[in-house]
């Protein structure tokens, strides 16, 4: 099996509220793993900012992310 990394780059809002070390781990492979990035042993770069807005973000993120606690997810460019 071929294996394809879909790249891209996406800004998460996470509510951090109740979150625990093991969930915010999980969101971060259930991007890479929605990426392909897991299955490809390929790692990627990561940049958090903490206590921006979430206003300018884009849309609802998928059911698997929401239900690690994303709020808005957005794709910021296809590399």
């Amino acid at each position: 099996m071929a294996c394809e990394v879909r790249p891209g780059k996406f800004e998460v809002a996470l509510n951090t509220n109740g979150q625990t070390h093991q969930s915010v781990i999980e969101v971060v492979e259930a991007l890479l793993r929605q990426n392909g990035a897991i299955e490809c042993g390929i790692m990627a770069y990561f940049s958090i900012g903490l206590g921006e807005s979430s206003a300018e973000l884009g849309s609802d993120p998928n059911a698997e992310l929401k239900r690690h606690g994303a709020i808005s997810l957005k794709t910021t460019s296809d590399v």
